[in-house]
C-alpha cells in the first residue's frame, strides 16, 4: 500500500501526508489482530479507518490501490484464520467488512473527484481574479472599486417605509443625495485614478466618496435613481473635485450586480473629458461671439437701411410742418395753403409707416404659420438641443404634459426658437440667483374649449421686478450686461404672427413664468389680411414755399 502515497497531489498539505502515513501501521495492526486473535467480530471493518486516514494524502489511483489492498488483506486474514473452521457467521463477518471497505472506498473516490474539481475551479477563479486585477491595475483610464452596501440598505429602508417615488423624495430633501454620496466607500483604485485626481497615493483616494463630489452636480441623484429602478448599468456625465481643487468633467460608467448581492464590489469606470469639454466650450463661445457680431452687423445694416428710407419722408414732414407754421403766422393766416401743407404731412407720415410695415414684412416673410405642430414633441426636441446647456448649468428640465393636447398651427422653426429663448433665459436667471435647486418646468396643456393650447416655462430664479415688468418685451431692453434686448421682443412678435399671445408673471412659489397661448388646429382659420400697399420709392417731394 505504500506505493499509493507517491501519487499525492500538490494541493495536499504536509499535515495530510503525515496523517496518511499512519495508515500503514494501522493497516498492519488490523491485519494482525484480525488474523491471529480469536475475537469473534468483524475486525476487518477497521480498514475503513485506514482508508479515511489515507484519503487526504492519496491520489485517486492511490486511493483505489488502498481500497484494493485493504480488501485483499481482509480476505487473506479470513482464509488464514478460518481455513479449517469456516462457518456461516465468519463468512458474513467477512462480507460485512468487504462491503464497508468497498462502500467507503467508493465514497472517498467520489469525494476525491469533487475536491479535485473544486480545486480546479478555485485555480481557474484565482487565475481569472489575477488576470482581471492585472487589467484593473494596468488600465489607462480610471477604475474604482466601491462599496454600495450601505446605500443599497438605505434605499431598501426607504422602500420598506412606503416611499414609491424617489424623485419626489429627492426634491423634498435635497441634502439626502449628499448624505448618500458620503456613504459610498472607495475600496480600491488603479494608478490612473491617482493620476486623474492628483492624489499623493492610493490611500488618499480610499474612503468616503463624498469629498470628491460637487454639491450641485445632479449625477449622484441619477445614479441613485438608476439603483432604485433596478438597472444593472448607469452611464452619464458627471463632475469630480480633484485633490488639488480642480473641477473635472468625466464620463461615468457603473455596473451594478444583477442578483442583488455583491454591492460591496461595484466597479466604476471614469474617462476624463475635461479638456475636450473646455475645447468645445471655447468653440461654442467663439461661435456665439461670431453669431452675436453677425446679429449686430445685421442690426446695424438694417438700422442704416431704415434710416436711409425714413430720411426722405421724415425730412419732408419737418419741411411741411415749418411751412405750415409760417402760413399760419401770416397776417392774415393763409388757412388753405396751411391745410395743404398738413395734407402733405399726413401723406409723408403714411409713407413712413408703410416703410416700417414693409421692413417688418421682410423680416417675418419666411415665418410660415400654417404648419401642424405637436407642442409636446417640439418641447422634447428642444430638450435634446439644450442638453449640453442644461448639463453645464447643473439644471434639470422637467416636463408636465397634459394627456390630450391638440396640435397647434404655427411656424415650427419660430416656435422652436421661442422655446429655446425662454429656456435659455430661465437658465441665466437661475444662475444669476445662485439657486441650489435648478429645476426648469415646461407645461403644455389645452385650454377648456380646446381651440387654444397653453405652454409655460417656469424657472426658479428671483422673478421679474416691478421696474422691468412694463418694459420686458420692449426692443433693446435687457437686464443682462451682455444682452441685446431683442430676444423677448422677437419671441412676442413670433407668437403674435401665429395668432397667439405671450405674457410673463411671477410664480407664487418663486421664480418667473413665461407662457404663451397659440391657436390649435381645432380653432377656425383667421380671415386673410389684405396685402400691404407698397409705396413707390420715388414719391413726390413736398411742395416748397414760394
Amino acid at each position: 500500500m505504500g506505493a499509493g502515497w507517491s501519487g499525492s497531489q500538490a494541493w495536499r498539505r504536509p499535515n495530510d501526508r503525515r496523517i496518511g502515513i499512519l495508515a500503514v501501521p494501522l493497516s498492519l495492526t488490523v491485519f494482525i489482530v484480525d488474523t491471529f486473535t480469536d475475537i469473534e467480530s468483524a475486525i476487518a471493518v477497521l480498514y475503513v479507518l485506514v482508508l479515511l486516514l489515507g484519503a487526504t494524502a492519496l491520489s485517486r489511483r492511490g486511493l483505489l490501490r488502498a481500497v484494493s489492498g485493504c480488501a485483499l488483506l481482509a480476505v487473506l486474514s479470513f482464509f488464514l484464520s478460518h481455513w479449517h473452521d469456516m462457518d456461516l457467521s465468519s463468512v458474513l463477518r467477512c462480507g460485512v467488512s468487504l462491503a464497508a471497505i468497498l462502500i467507503t472506498g467508493a465514497l472517498l473516490v467520489r469525494d476525491h473527484d469533487a475536491r479535485a474539481l473544486l480545486v480546479q475551479a478555485n485555480g481557474a477563479l484565482a487565475r481569472s481574479e489575477k488576470r482581471h486585477r492585472c487589467m484593473f491595475e494596468q488600465a489607462r483610464f480610471s477604475l474604482w472599486e466601491q462599496d454600495f452596501t450601505t446605500v443599497k440598505a438605505e434605499l431598501d429602508a426607504l422602500r420598506a417605509g412606503g416611499v414609491t417615488e424617489l424623485a419626489a423624495h429627492l426634491q423634498a430633501d435635497p441634502g439626502w443625495v449628499r448624505r448618500m454620496g458620503a456613504l459610498i466607500l472607495t475600496t480600491s483604485v488603479n494608478d490612473a485614478t491617482v493620476e486623474l485626481l492628483g492624489a499623493a497615493d492610493r490611500t488618499a483616494v480610499l474612503g468616503p466618496l463624498g469629498r470628491f463630489l460637487p454639491a450641485e452636480d445632479p449625477a449622484m441623484a441619477d445614479v441613485l435613481l438608476a439603483l432604485w429602478n433596478g438597472r444593472n448599468r448607469f452611464e452619464g456625465r458627471a463632475q469630480l473635485i480633484a485633490a488639488d481643487g480642480r473641477r473635472l468633467t468625466v464620463l461615468l460608467g457603473i455596473s451594478f450586480p444583477d442578483d442583488g448581492v455583491g454591492f460591496d464590489q461595484v466597479v466604476v469606470g471614469i474617462v476624463d473629458i475635461t479638456q475636450r469639454e473646455r475645447t468645445q466650450e471655447a468653440l461654442l463661445a467663439a461661435q456665439a461671439e461670431l453669431a452675436r457680431a453677425a446679429r449686430a452687423a445685421t442690426l446695424g445694416a438694417l438700422s442704416a437701411s431704415i434710416a436711409h428710407e425714413l430720411n426722405q419722408p421724415l425730412g419732408a414732414i419737418a419741411l411741411n410742418a415749418q411751412s405750415c407754421l409760417r402760413w399760419l403766422r401770416r397776417d392774415p393766416p393763409d388757412i388753405d395753403t396751411a391745410a395743404k401743407a398738413v395734407d402733405r404731412i399726413v401723406r409723408d407720415g403714411k409713407r413712413a409707416a408703410d416703410i416700417v410695415q414693409r421692413t417688418r414684412g421682410m423680416l417675418v416673410k419666411d415665418s410660415r404659420c400654417d404648419e401642424t405642430i405637436d407642442l409636446r414633441q417640439l418641447v422634447d426636441e428642444v430638450a435634446l438641443l439644450l442638453d449640453r446647456e442644461l448639463s453645464a448649468a447643473a439644471a434639470v428640465l422637467v416636463t408636465d404634459f397634459a394627456p390630450d393636447v391638440p396640435p397647434v398651427r404655427g411656424s415650427r422653426v419660430g416656435l422652436q426658437q421661442v422655446l429655446i429663448n425662454l429656456v435659455t433665459n430661465g437658465l441665466h436667471a437661475m444662475a444669476e440667483a445662485g439657486c441650489g435647486r435648478r429645476d426648469l418646468t415646461i407645461t403644455v396643456e389645452g385650454l377648456a374649449d380646446r381651440t387654444q393650447v397653453r405652454a409655460a416655462v417656469r424657472d426658479r430664479g428671483r422673478g421679474i421686478d416691478e421696474d422691468s415688468r412694463a418694459r420686458l418685451f420692449d426692443p433693446f431692453f435687457t437686464t443682462r450686461p451682455d444682452g441685446m434686448g431683442m430676444g423677448l421682443s422677437i419671441c412676442r412678435s413670433t407668437i403674435e404672427s401665429c395668432g397667439g399671445t405671450l405674457t410673463a408673471h411671477n410664480h407664487a412659489e418663486g421664480g418667473a413664468v413665461f407662457e404663451f397661448t397659440i391657436p390649435s388646429t381645432l380653432s377656425p382659420l383667421p380671415a386673410a389680411l389684405p396685402p400691404a400697399t407698397a409705396t413707390s420709392a420715388a414719391a413726390p417731394a413736398p411742395a416748397r414755399e414760394d
